[in-house]
C-alpha cells in the first residue's frame, strides 16, 4: 500500500525536491574537529618546512632539496586525509566545508607561529643618525602602488576567510537533536534522545503521503549493546510489527515516517529497539510530546 512505503523510498521521492534533503549535518565529538586540525596543521608545517625561506626559518639552516622534498611527500598526504576525515565523518556535502573552514584555521596557526616563533632573530638596534642617513641613500625606490595593494588585498583576505568561517558557525542552526524539545528517556537499559528534524507540520511527498523526519540517538555506552531501531504510529499488533527503521550512523539515527490516514489524535508514537541479545522493548510516546506540529496535523485532518 501507498501508506507502508520504506523509508528509503521515502527518502528517494523527497531527494526529487532539491529544496528537501534526507538528514542533516551529522553530529560529531569534538575529537573529530581536533583530528582534523592536527592533519591540516601537521600538512601545513611540513609544506613550510619545505620552503627555502621558511624552512631555513624553523631549522635555522636551509634544508637539502631531499629535505624538502619528503617535506612535501608528507605534508600533501596530511591534508589529503584531512579531507578524508571530514567527508567520513561530514558527508561529502558538508565535509569539504568543515576541511576548507579548518584549513584556513589552521594556515593562520602555522604562519603566525612561523612569525612569533621563540627562537626568531632579535630586532636591530635603533641606528645612529649618521647611519639612518647613509641607510636613507642607500634606500631604493618606493614600492609600486599595485604591490601595496596586492599585499593589502592579501592580509584583507587573511582576515575576511577566518571571519567568514567563524560567522557561518555563528549562524548555522542548532542540531536538532542538542534542541531543548528533544525527547529524553529510557527504553528497557537504554538512555535515548528522540526529536523531530524540523518543528513543523508532516511534509506532503509527491506520492501523497505525508511524511515526518525523526532522529534518534542513544547515549555512548549504549550503542554496543543495540541492533536496531523502530518507529511507528499506533500501537504494534503483534511482536513482529516494529515500524520503520532508524537508518544512518550510530550516534545519528533518522526515519521518515508515514502518516496513515487512520491515525487518530489518540494514537501514540511507538519506539521498539532490539538489543543484540535478541530481547526486544518498546516504550510509547505522545505525538504531541515528541512533535506538536504533527499532532496538530492529525487533529485537524479527522474533524
Amino acid at each position: 500500500m501507498a501508506h507502508r512505503l520504506d523509508a528509503g523510498r521515502l527518502c528517494r521521492v523527497l531527494d526529487a525536491d532539491p529544496a528537501r534533503r534526507c538528514g542533516m549535518m551529522p553530529l560529531q565529538p569534538f575529537w573529530w574537529d581536533l583530528a582534523v586540525f592536527l592533519l591540516c596543521f601537521a600538512g601545513f608545517a611540513l609544506l613550510a618546512l619545505a620552503s627555502e625561506r621558511e624552512g631555513k626559518a624553523l631549522l635555522r639552516r636551509a634544508p637539502s632539496a631531499a629535505q624538502r622534498l619528503a617535506f612535501r611527500l608528507m605534508g600533501w598526504p596530511l591534508l589529503a586525509a584531512a579531507l578524508a576525515v571530514c567527508v567520513l565523518g561530514w558527508r561529502g556535502n558538508f565535509g569539504a566545508v568543515v576541511w576548507f573552514g579548518w584549513l584556513t584555521v589552521a594556515a593562520l596557526a602555522v604562519v603566525f607561529g612561523i612569525a612569533y616563533r621563540p627562537w626568531r632573530p632579535a630586532p636591530r638596534e635603533p641606528a645612529s643618525r649618521l647611519e639612518r642617513g647613509r641607510d636613507a641613500e642607500r634606500t631604493p625606490a618606493a614600492t609600486p602602488c599595485w604591490q601595496r595593494c596586492r599585499r593589502g588585498v592579501a592580509a584583507a583576505g587573511l582576515l575576511v576567510i577566518p571571519a567568514g568561517f567563524g560567522w557561518a558557525l555563528y549562524q548555522a542552526p542548532v542540531h536538532p537533536l542538542l534542541r531543548a524539545d528533544a525527547v529524553q528517556g529510557r527504553i528497557g537499559p537504554w538512555a535515548f534522545t528522540l526529536v523531530e528534524e524540523e518543528q513543523a507540520a508532516p511534509e506532503d511527498t509527491p506520492a501523497g503521503v505525508p511524511v515526518k523526519h525523526l532522529m534518534l540517538r542513544f547515549c555512548d555506552a549504549c550503542e554496543g549493546g543495540i541492533r536496531a531501531a523502530y518507529v511507528q504510529l499506533r500501537e504494534p499488533r503483534s511482536s513482529r510489527s516494529k515500524g520503520v527503521r532508524f537508518m544512518g550512523e550510530r550516534r545519528q539515527r533518522e526515519a521518515v515516517l508515514a502518516i496513515p490516514t487512520a491515525v487518530t489524535p489518540k494514537d501514540q508514537l511507538w519506539l521498539t529497539v532490539v538489543g543484540k541479545d535478541g530481547r526486544t522493548h518498546r516504550a510509547a510516546l505522545e505525538v504531541s510530546r515528541v512533535s506538536p506540529a504533527t499532532a496538530r496535523f492529525i487533529q485537524e485532518r479527522t474533524r
